[in-house]
């Protein structure tokens, strides 16, 4: 009897760790992140598209060293390079729950990205954990759920649906996405 593995649903996830000295600055990209929300600098100014919570960041130095990391961990482990697509932030203050999307284009496929990429950036311990949907074959509407994590990165492909659950803690929380393509 042999076995084909036609499909499969992968999720990477861990914690960033990285060599003394070259930390990634959490702070910093916080700080990125919420500016761009309090200037309301939107992805979307539209407020019926799924990208009107999602707010621009400009590629930095801070930015580039959690990708990097990313990046070499995934073509050492897997075999593939992952290109950047977007970048882009959220901000979801107390009790605020996000909206359930994923990151691909149903009428452009071929150019929508292949994977998200959630990283942590600073969240309160406990506050709301990340669900991710996906279909067991006939067995539909599953969903994996883990607590989010500071310095904590969730990769997985862009077609599933995602959202995070209800912020329970006083302060915002503050969440960086990018998108790939692999090559």
């Amino acid at each position: 009897m042999d076995k084909v593995v036609l499909s499969e649903i992968s999720l990477t996830y861990g914690e960033v760790k990285t060599p003394k000295g070259f930390e990634i600055d959490r702070k910093s990209i916080k700080n990125d992140i919420v500016s761009s929300y309090v200037e309301e600098n939107r992805v979307s100014n539209n407020n019926k598209d799924f990208s009107y919570n999602d707010y621009k960041l400009n590629f930095s130095q801070k930015i580039g060293w959690l990708l990097d990391y990313i990046r070499d961990h995934f073509v050492e482990k897997y075999k593939q390079s992952l290109i950047n697509k977007n970048i882009f932030g959220n901000v979801y203050s107390p009790s605020e729950v996000s909206l359930c999307r994923n990151n691909v284009d149903p009428v452009d496929l071929r150019n929508s990205a292949d994977y998200t990429l959630i990283y942590i950036v600073d969240c309160e311990k406990e506050s709301c954990e990340l669900v991710i949907e996906y279909d067991d074959n006939r067995r539909k509407g599953r969903t994996w759920h883990v607590p989010v994590k500071n310095n904590h990165f969730y990769l997985f492909p862009s077609t599933q649906k995602y959202f995070f659950t209800a912020n329970k803690s006083k302060k915002l929380n503050v969440i960086l996405t990018v998108t790939y393509e692999y090559i």
